[in-house]
């Protein structure tokens, strides 16, 4: 009886063991088992929420279930506060997330090279920057900053609506009260202009601008028609001033406690929702902007001109010269831009 108690304790502790030795939850699966929690900035139908869910069906596809995401559109983990929406990343109170990459530039202010006015030509020319030298600088900043980058959608072309009058020139932006992000190249841009601007969450927008707080604000096509902005905004201005992207990010704590196996399916299900939410935008452009124009809204696209009396008033103000002395060489050219060519 001694013998056949001593054997039936080995084996029991034999299955401990073996029960410890999976790691991280694997529950002896090839896949990490894990539920995570995964965040976004803008409302639920805007491009980059949708490739949450996307990224979240395909990760628990190809890991049969091992790998769970939940995803909280507006900020709802954070209480529809941006700052503390970023805050949550990095400490581990929210495991992945698509955000603006000027949002995130609250860890790190040269992320925010992105976002200096006129500074990309086309999707195209984001895109290939995003793939190389651009993204690897970002990548490296959130990096020390604890978080593990899988790739970058496009946020879009940036494009300005109010509701008082159509915008062509300096002297039709002046006054107006706009929210925008709170990077200072937003800021300082809007502020050169004569324009009045403020920052608040993006949760927030919708309602303000129905009830008037603010007269308009500033995003590309798709922020603007799938949060209907262009319900309470007669008046949009197609400039394409500032071209904004989304990085998708995991907390590098939860990224360390996955198995290669799981990793592998996380960059691989990445770069598909990558390409897919980037060629959403591109696609979807022309198709929004009908639709807005449609509802009655006055779409005005300024000319080469009028831009460039736009971008002269940023020249004399030292606006470029600015960015270039606050974020450095190193990032204006891992993002491609000529501060030469600019101020030409």
């Amino acid at each position: 009886m001694k013998k056949l108690l001593a054997l039936i304790a080995c084996l029991a502790l034999v299955a401990v063991m073996a029960s410890g030795c999976s790691g991280g939850g694997d529950s002896g699966s090839e896949f990490t088992s894990i539920k995570l929690q995964m965040s976004t900035t803008v409302g639920e139908a805007s491009n980059a929420s949708q490739m949450c869910k996307l990224f979240a069906e395909k990760v628990d596809e190809a890991t049969g279930g091992a790998v769970k995401i939940s995803v909280f559109p507006s900020d709802q983990l954070s209480g529809g506060d941006m700052t503390k929406g970023v805050e949550m990343l990095t400490t581990g109170g929210t495991d992945c997330a698509f955000e603006p990459v000027d949002v995130l530039a609250a860890l790190d202010e040269r992320l925010l090279t992105l976002s200096v006015a006129w500074t990309f030509d086309s999707y195209e020319e984001a895109e290939s920057l995003l793939n190389g030298t651009a993204g690897d600088f970002i990548s490296t900043c959130l990096d020390a900053k604890n978080l593990h980058t899988l790739g970058f959608i496009h946020n879009g072309m940036r494009q300005l609506t109010n509701s008082k009058r159509a915008v062509t020139t300096p002297d039709d932006i002046k006054a107006l009260k706009l929210r925008v992000p709170g990077g200072e190249p937003f800021m300082r841009a809007f502020t050169d202009f004569g324009a009045d601007p403020l920052t608040m969450s993006f949760s927030e927008l919708y309602t303000a601008l129905s009830q008037g707080t603010v007269d308009g604000q500033e995003n590309g096509y798709d922020l603007i028609y799938n949060n209907s902005f262009h319900e309470v905004q007669p008046y949009i201005t197609e400039w394409n001033y500032s071209y904004g992207a989304f990085a998708l990010v995991v907390n590098n704590d939860t990224w360390n406690k996955l198995n290669d196996a799981t990793k592998k399916v996380l960059e691989d299900a990445a770069a598909e929702v990558c390409r897919t939410g980037c060629q959403n935008v591109v696609d979807s452009e022309s198709t929004q902007k009908e639709e807005i124009i449609k509802y009655g809204c006055d779409v005005t696209t300024l000319t080469e001109e009028q831009i460039k009396v736009f971008q002269n008033i940023l020249i004399d103000t030292g606006y470029y010269d600015y960015f270039y002395e606050e974020y450095g060489d190193h990032a204006f050219k891992a993002f491609g831009i000529d501060i030469s060519a600019l101020k030409g």
